[in-house]
């Protein structure tokens, strides 16, 4: 859907007839990359792609090749007018656009009719478009581990799954390293495609915030939010339903569960969903362009330090890119060799994408974005008590235990104990071991559930004193579950030391013989 109404606007821009160059010494020459964006224009504010222009027959022949695949122009000579500094392609009274020609930069604005295909007519649109010279980038990344970045978001959600499951509103939309901006007929006032589950939310929160703060001191790159595109509507119903043209195939994007990302990008002054490359058939048919390898990499890895995230879904082309081919590197394990990513965490990264159409759903629209989707949590636990209630720091206890029963018909034999974990804050969890965990009836009620002991040093080290709340979660068969209980913890003052005052009482040494003082 996207790229068709892309396809009318970029036709209606460049298959035009233009007036004949008036000033060849200021032409631009050379290959140029460029993008375009509407920025008002109904259902269809938002929308953006790419585009390439070669300048190089300009001088022969007054024409331009230009190359938009959606309209099958590959290198596909088009009139062009150059006066002075000022690029104008015209056909009234249907479209014009026009830009200013800066050393190696075009940029300018554009209005045209385009074809709305929610109300099947021509509407005025208006928006803007950048192009700069191609020069080949030296990207790399900078050292590793980068910046400490002590302040991220909170990646964890405490608290149990009716809280953590929560759908909400993406809010704020615009944060530390992402911008929620309106897509498919959304306004700023209106994002009614923009609810996703709070613990999904948290997610993307931190992993943004993490790429633009690990990320900040690089030599390369646009430095800019990375774009978030669709999530569910208020009742956890698929993008555009409430409009009558859901967006997304049956089972994604409900209930909040899944998100479409745009790809972090070169070559353009932002990172909003667009094609990531110039050669496509609703995928990517050779390796993309724009793309920053780097960036996405990191995200997705960053994305991956949650036990709960089931998949990111990308071109086929791109997984190529970030998994590798044969004795091609990846860039996830180009990573790991220069330190950014451990190489035990490297994994657990679940990619998914398909390189010919095996029927998973990825081979096809995942050329402009990446798909996150995270498992959600069962209610499936009746209830938890944490031990001790009261937590001294300064006792000599050796764990903290939790007891949880689960509701009736739930197999605790399908429990897989390196799953269980407590999470302490948002930044730290901490592990239970198998053989820590035993089958028990702690509250005598005739039902069996599970105890299980975790390190106690270790949960105090990540806790603070006063009432503190404190959630467990794992993986049962194939559910997940999350409970909270609160407990309170302390650190008692040090017994005060009596002295005497008068210094002329003996005191006692080793061995017991008396001594005084000289």
């Amino acid at each position: 859907m996207k790229n068709l109404i892309c396809s009318f606007i970029v036709l209606s821009l460049v298959s035009i007839h233009a007036m004949t160059p008036s000033d060849a010494d200021s032409s631009p020459t050379g290959l140029w990359y460029g993008t375009f964006t509407i920025t008002d224009g109904g259902n269809l504010t938002g929308f953006s792609n790419m585009f390439s222009i070669n300048f190089d027959s300009l001088a022969a022949n007054s024409e331009a090749n230009v190359s938009i695949p959606d309209l099958g122009l590959l290198n596909t000579p088009l009139p062009t007018s150059i006066a002075g500094d000022i690029v104008t392609i015209a056909y009234p009274p249907y479209a014009e656009l026009t830009g200013e020609l800066d050393s190696d930069s075009l940029n300018g604005t554009f209005w045209a009719y385009a074809f709305d295909p929610w109300t099947y007519e021509f509407t005025y649109v208006e928006g803007t478009w950048l192009a700069e010279k191609h020069t080949p980038l030296d990207t790399f990344p900078g050292d590793p581990p980068g910046p400490p970045c002590d302040n991220l978001p909170s990646i964890y959600c405490i608290g149990n799954s009716d809280y953590c499951g929560e759908l909400v509103q993406f809010d704020p939309p615009m944060g530390e390293g992402y911008i929620d901006y309106p897509m498919n007929g959304e306004t700023w006032e209106n994002q009614y495609r923009s609810y996703i589950r709070r613990d999904l939310k948290m997610l993307i929160d931190y992993a943004t915030a993490k790429v633009a703060c690990k990320c900040d001191d690089w030599s390369y790159g646009n430095f800019a939010p990375l774009g978030l595109i669709d999530m569910s509507e208020e009742n956890g119903s698929i993008p555009g339903s409430s409009v009558g043209y859901p967006g997304h195939p049956p089972g994604t994007h409900e209930n909040g569960r899944d998100i479409d990302t745009a790809y972090y990008q070169l070559y353009t002054d932002d990172n909003k969903g667009r094609v990531v490359g110039l050669n496509y058939d609703y995928h990517l048919v050779e390796p993309p362009y724009n793309f920053d390898k780097w960036r996405t990499a990191l995200f997705i890895s960053y994305l991956s330090e949650h036990p709960r995230l089931r998949v990111v879904g990308v071109d086929g082309q791109i997984g190529l890119v970030l998994d590798g081919t044969g004795d091609q590197m990846g860039t996830f394990d180009d990573l790991v060799s220069q330190g950014w990513i451990d190489p035990v965490h490297r994994e657990y990264i679940p990619l998914a994408y398909e390189v010919e159409d095996q029927g998973w759903g990825w081979f096809r629209f995942h050329h402009h974005h990446m798909h996150v989707s995270m498992n959600p949590v069962s209610q499936i636990v009746s209830s938890l008590e944490l031990k001790p209630s009261t937590l001294n720091k300064k006792s000599r206890g050796k764990y903290v235990t939790a007891c949880i029963e689960f509701n009736e018909g739930v197999d605790l034999f399908q429990i897989y104990g390196n799953s269980i974990a407590l999470i302490l804050n948002g930044h730290t969890m901490v592990y239970a071991t198998p053989e820590n965990i035993s089958l028990t009836d702690y509250n005598q009620n005739g039902i069996s559930d599970l105890t299980i002991k975790f390190d106690r040093q270790r949960v105090i080290d990540a806790i603070e004193n006063g009432f503190v709340e404190i959630s467990l979660t794992g993986l049962i068969g194939n559910q997940f579950f999350q409970e909270s209980d609160v407990i309170r913890v302390i650190t008692p003052p040090n017994k005060k030391v009596k002295t005497l005052s008068n210094p002329g009482m003996p005191f006692t040494r080793p061995g017991g013989r008396m001594h005084w003082p000289e």
